[in-house]
């Protein structure tokens, strides 16, 4: 069991106050797109955040505070909510991750300026940072990817699973996440009703390597974030994959850190990514699970390599 000092160091609170940066609201395809912009003025590279279902931009703060402690200046920024989640519109009622990467891909260059992107994403987000990078080869210029990509849950809603026994695991821990999409607002009522018991903590094993360390207001934060029909509208995007996860077409440098505790993206998961990009630079961390940024921030900063 770790010390508390270590694991969860940091509260979710709003990343704005956080970071001293700007929020904004474009308009996209989808709707108002909430975002938020800092770090040194000037420079033509930004690194764009990006979240996972059931999340928004907050989520990041931890990151940010290991970022601020440990003095690494990640220079200019920018975090988003994905479209139908946080304070974001999806008027859509999609996320195709293409039209999700295409939105992000004007928010930073041609209403920002910004030449070059480094792209950090986390579960889901990672999906849509590797589509921007193979699709937008000549403006990406390095992936950060946290806890994912799961290419065992793919498999699985294909119709194929694989990953052995860790595959099986993650595949049982999605079918529990889609059931609580599925069943809307009663499931998500059942939820905050066990989160004023101790219920809730036992419940959160499959995403976190010690539930009962948990801060408060990381518990508070994922309640609050959770989107039923977002999170079923994410989800029909594995069906692009079908045929392979196009990550062998990824030609950018390649950071990936993952939980080893990790009940979503298996070990296998990770052997994969090596297998179609052998040069990616990995990194393991202990006492995290798949929300690692939020359990372990200062260990998955110096994984991501954005110094």
């Amino acid at each position: 069991m770790p010390a508390r000092g270590r694991y969860s160091p940091y509260d979710v609170t709003p990343l704005e106050r956080r970071t001293g940066g700007t929020e904004f609201h474009v308009s996209t395809a989808f709707g108002r797109l909430r975002c938020l912009r800092g770090g040194p003025p000037g420079g033509d590279r930004v690194t764009v955040f990006v979240h996972g279902v059931h999340d928004d931009m907050d989520s990041w703060g931890p990151l940010m505070q290991a970022a601020i402690r440990g003095a690494v200046d990640i220079g200019p920024f920018l975090f988003v909510d994905l479209p139908g989640f946080g304070r974001s519109e999806n008027l859509r009622r999609r996320l195709d991750l293409a039209e999700v990467g295409d939105a992000l891909m004007k928010v930073a260059v041609s209403d920002l300026g910004f030449g070059s992107l480094r792209l950090v994403g986390h579960s889901m987000g990672t999906l849509v940072v590797a589509d921007m990078a193979v699709r937008h080869a000549r403006l990406v210029e390095s992936l950060h990817l946290v806890a994912g990509p799961y290419y065992s849950i793919v498999d699985t809603i294909n119709g194929h699973p694989s990953g052995g026994l860790g595959g099986a695991l993650a595949a049982a821990t999605f079918g529990t996440q889609y059931l609580l999409a599925i069943s809307g607002r009663l499931g998500v009522g059942a939820l905050k009703l066990a989160s004023r018991t101790a219920v809730l903590r036992p419940l959160l094993w499959p995403f976190l390597a010690h539930p009962w360390l948990i801060r408060q207001s990381v518990l508070d934060h994922l309640l609050a974030d959770l989107r039923p029909a977002s999170f079923r509208a994410a989800t029909r995007n594995a069906f692009r994959y079908r045929n392979g996860m196009s990550w062998s077409e990824v030609r950018c440098p390649v950071w990936a850190v993952y939980g080893s505790a990790d009940r979503l993206v298996p070990t296998a998961d990770q052997r994969r990514l090596l297998a179609d990009l052998p040069s990616a630079r990995v990194t393991s961390v202990a006492d995290a699970a798949h929300l690692v940024h939020l359990e372990q921030p200062h260990a998955v900063l110096a994984g991501l390599g954005l110094t």
